[in-house]
């Protein structure tokens, strides 16, 4: 199991059943809080009593995190109809208390989808492998059948990259497309809302 998270990461949830509105979600939040580059945002199945998908924002350090809990706290969380829940403190909805906890719970032991992680807004249309592993914090790349891509191997991004916790690794599954490049297994949703790239 990797270590747990060096700071207590922000579990939130709206009771969110669909991966695109949970990834529309923490691109708001990432918005709205001017979240620093170091964050990982993250989706996480839970059962809350029920199965849901709840959210994690893991930022970089103490003050950052605090920071970014007060603006929740202090009305955005309502705005956007989340429950929040950092170490013992709970907000919003109560009945969403228990799935922010327990996205809190799953990014402290990094586990989890990411959605926002460094280096995720600089990766648009097609890259090599090697760069895609340069430029963000996605450490491994695997495709389907266990095939590990060469770093010259081009990977078409459909910007949409949603790598997940595995072990210690920040790890993106791709599969393979024409002409010998590769897209991300994590397909994006064909109808985005806000007309965003998320």
């Amino acid at each position: 199991m990797p270590p747990p998270a060096a700071v207590p990461p922000i579990g939130l949830s709206a009771g969110s059943r669909h991966l695109p509105d949970a990834d529309h979600l923490l691109h708001r939040l990432a918005a709205a809080l001017a979240l620093p580059g170091g964050t990982l945002g993250c989706t996480h199945p839970v059962r809350a009593p029920g199965p849901i998908l709840a959210l994690s924002l893991s930022l970089p350090g103490p003050a950052e995190t605090g920071a970014a809990y007060d603006r929740l706290a202090g009305g955005l969380a309502a705005e956007l109809g989340l429950a929040t829940a950092w170490q013992d403190a709970r907000t919003g909805p109560p009945e969403h208390h228990e799935g922010a906890a327990a996205g809190a719970a799953a990014a402290a032991l990094r586990s989890g989808r990411a959605v926002l992680f460094p280096g995720w807004s600089q990766t648009t249309g097609t890259l090599t492998v090697g760069e895609l592993l340069d430029r963000t914090a996605i450490t491994r790349t695997v495709a389907l059948g266990g095939l590990v891509p060469e770093p010259t191997a081009l990977l078409d991004t459909r910007a949409h990259l949603r790598p997940e916790w595995e072990e210690d690794d920040l790890l993106l599954r791709l599969m393979p497309a024409r002409g010998g490049t590769y897209v991300p297994f994590d397909i994006p949703d064909t109808h985005p809302c806000c007309g965003g790239r998320h």
